[in-house]
């Protein structure tokens, strides 16, 4: 094999994708056991075993997978229960009002604790914590995050939210003489540039260098349009950087004997200087096993070096095949690796460093564009003007501030100089990104392709730049794209089924729809937060990843029920960042703040609101919506913003819809009098005991009742209501099923839920 650690890095990855959604580790076990009893055969007799070698990885891959997810969580008795844990601190991170930790009791895994107010601990600590253990969510909707999996490929395992009355600091510094070495270099190295630069531009450095993610979101944000957010991600970049320029002071001193221990020390201490993040430690390894082949003589191979980095990774920690930052990083450096030398000689007319400059960076681009799709939702348009522009600004400041950080540790002084050289570079960094974020359509949004997609695209490339000859590259993309063509046609051209997503928003409401022939649909968008300073924003964080997902970049239109915040706080984000045809309201009795919030968003986006009330009828691609209320003639003065809510039916041939909003029992009163009967039920108000009347759900004789709700104070779904839902009807809950996803010909429903009951 030519490249061995590749394939076997591929087979590897292969059995843990496996691993992760066949849970059979015995039987995984059996049959690796038998892969490598064949293997052991074939290499006796002289045969070739590289398949069956390759066999065995998966195996190995799928069993490590397997039993990582599925690990016991020693925490899952405690959910929900008021607990005390007792551990070292690590990793602290302090923001404007809170803190973030991870505390590692004695021989359990981690827990990750948010404080609020109050002495937060600092790295060594020992402390008592009292609060209430949650356990991470795993994703409740399609194409929706995965914090379960986030965090246990970090070895956390649980969550506790605290105030400043239940954290005691027991004793403080408990590090071991490494660790103490670290932390006091790193505190150091920060106040060094703390002390000799302006704020801004000392926490870009620190997020530069160390790997701190201390710029503002709006900074990260223009990086992420500029397609640059890698120079602020300590990856490769820098590790190459810093080997480069300690390889030239090497050079400059004529030490050549102890290079490679000295890089390799040098390495190290980088590495857990930021954290030991996974595209650094891909990175060290690299530059460490390039740096021992060549200077013993054998011939150095990136695409083994590469491949051997991203092996012992997932070895040790099979979980980090799913982390973003590992994915772009070893992506990224295998396409540079693989296209870098056919795009320079496409370019060999350039300048030299403008062509090396732009070869890396298209390499990079092309190689990591359906990722970028896939995880950020967008594509940088000015990426490539950007890269030549700044990272050579970039490497400028990477030097600077890792020779002021090593020197600082002895000469605090000497890096106060070198700190005030690299302002200007830093400053011109941070202008040049805000200019060129103000060109019109810098990045533009997209679809998150589907896994196929992002198969054949791969597929496409790496033929294209095979050495197969140009009619087999031919028949190759003639086949792929054909596929692709297929897909595309049969998932969104040709009618489908009705279908119908309650989704799982937290304490709130949310549908989408999506008629047989493509047009789409919000009916609300709200969640509320369970504490009132988070940065949780449904829109942002649940409906637009959901949207994209679907491939849906233009809503028809979007119902709001009322104008509660757990109805259209998402909402408005949406009517920020995508275009909608149109609003529908029903007319309104009181006219509050997010009422008034909402007219001002549609008329900055010229997008027409359409007042219904009762009577009114919406017909759409053979779907009917016949609005029930408010009656005009007759609002109800009790709880105006609730009471009169739109409330409709959705109608497709024979199944009926019917979407209740937070109405309550005076409203239902009038409502029992209309056709309400329907098939499948939104409950009204989340399930309170002021709705969801004996008369009215009678009425209405739904076969399926669905409650959209999360963790609340309210004591919601009322224990009542649920009981009497449940005596007559099939019910689903967004806080124990996730999303529910309905799917109909109009004659039968087929449900499914993310969370499998």
């Amino acid at each position: 094999m030519k490249f061995p650690f590749l394939y076997l890095t591929i087979a590897l990855s292969l059995g843990i994708i496996i691993g992760r959604y066949v849970f059979y580790s015995f039987a995984f076990l059996i049959l690796l056991a038998i892969s490598v009893a064949i293997s052991l055969w074939g290499y006796l007799k002289n045969k070739n075993v590289s398949l069956l070698l390759l066999i065995s990885f998966i195996f190995v891959g799928a069993i490590l997978s397997s039993n990582a997810i599925n690990s016991p969580n020693p925490y899952i008795k405690f959910e929900g229960k008021f607990t005390t844990i007792n551990g070292k601190v690590k990793e602290v991170k302090e923001y404007e009002s809170y803190a973030k930790y991870i505390v590692k009791p004695p021989k359990i895994p981690k827990v990750l604790v948010t404080q609020y107010g109050g002495e937060y601990p600092s790295e060594g600590d020992i402390v008592s914590i009292r609060g209430i253990i949650s356990i991470p969510q795993k994703a409740t909707n399609p194409g929706g995050f995965d914090y379960y999996l986030f965090l246990k490929k970090k070895g956390i395992y649980a969550l506790m939210r605290v105030d400043e009355y239940a954290v005691d600091i027991v004793s403080k510094g408990n590090l071991n003489f490494i660790e103490k070495v670290i932390y006091a270099a790193k505190e150091k190295i920060e106040v060094n540039y703390i002390n000799s630069m302006p704020e801004r531009d000392a926490k870009f450095v620190m997020s530069l260098i160390l790997g701190d993610k201390l710029i503002g979101h709006e900074t990260l944000e223009q990086f992420r349009t500029a397609g640059i957010s890698h120079i602020i991600s300590v990856s490769g970049m820098h590790v190459a950087i810093v080997t480069g320029f300690v390889l030239y002071m090497l050079s400059l001193f004529n030490i050549r004997r102890y290079k490679i221990p000295i890089i390799i020390i040098v390495l190290i201490f980088y590495v857990v200087l930021t954290g030991a993040n996974p595209p650094v430690i891909r990175a060290a390894l690299m530059a460490s096993i390039a740096l021992i082949g060549t200077t013993y003589g054998k011939k150095h191979n990136s695409i083994n070096s590469l491949s051997f980095a991203a092996f012992l990774i997932l070895i040790f920690n099979p979980l980090m095949l799913w982390d973003v930052g590992f994915q772009l990083s070893f992506v990224a450096t295998l396409a540079i690796l693989y296209f870098y030398k056919p795009i320079q000689k496409k370019l060999s007319m350039l300048n030299p460093k403008i062509r090396d400059l732009i070869a890396i960076t298209f390499s990079a681009q092309i190689g990591t564009i359906p990722l970028t799709m896939y995880y950020f939702h967008y594509i940088s348009i000015i990426s490539f003007l950007s890269n030549i522009v700044i990272v050579p600004l970039a490497d400028v400041a990477v030097v600077l501030g890792f020779l002021s950080a090593i020197i600082g540790l002895i000469l605090p002084f000497l890096s106060y100089f070198i700190n005030y050289i690299n302002i200007p570079f830093v400053e011109a960094i941070l202008y040049i990104t805000n200019l060129l974020n103000s060109f019109p359509y810098a990045s533009i949004n997209t679809i998150i392709p589907p896994l196929y997609v992002i198969v054949l695209y791969y597929g496409i490339l790496a033929v294209t730049f095979s050495s197969f000859d140009r009619k087999t590259k031919k028949i190759f993309i003639t086949i792929a794209l054909t596929f692709m063509i297929t897909f595309f046609s049969y998932n969104y051209i040709l009618p489908k089924n009705l279908e119908v997503t309650f989704l799982d928003i937290g304490q709130g409401d949310s549908t989408f729809v999506r008629t047989p022939h493509g047009k789409t649909f919000l009916i609300d968008g709200g969640g509320r937060p369970l504490i009132s300073i988070s940065s949780f924003d449904a829109g942002e964080d649940i409906l637009l990843p959901f949207l994209y997902y679907k491939g849906v970049m233009k809503l028809d239109g979007v119902f709001i029920s009322h104008t509660d915040i757990d109805h259209v706080g998402g909402i408005l984000t949406i009517l920020q960042q995508m275009k909608v045809n149109k609003i529908f309201v029903g007319i309104q009795k009181v006219a509050d703040d997010n009422f008034k919030k909402l007219m001002e968003v549609a008329k900055s986006k010229n997008i027409p609101v359409v007042f219904l009330k009762r009577g009114d009828k919406i017909k759409v691609d053979g779907v009917e919506i016949y609005v029930l209320h408010p009656d005009p003639l007759n609002l109800i003065e009790e709880n105006p913003i609730n009471n009169n809510g739109l409330v409709f039916k959705i109608k497709y041939k024979d199944m009926e819809f019917l979407f209740t909003g937070d109405i309550e029992k005076p409203a239902e009163e009038i409502l029992k009098n209309l056709d309400i009967k329907a098939d499948i039920l939104k409950v009204p108000h989340h399930g309170s005991s002021t709705s969801s009347s004996k008369e009215f759900i009678e009425k209405i004789n739904p076969k399926v009742c669905i409650i959209q709700v999360g963790k609340n104070s309210y004591g919601l779904p009322h224990e009542r209501v649920l009981k009497s839902l449940q005596e007559r009807s099939k019910v689903y809950r967004t806080d124990k099923n996730g999303a529910i996803i309905v799917k109909t010909d109009g004659k039968k429903a087929y449900i499914k839920t993310v969370i499998k009951e």
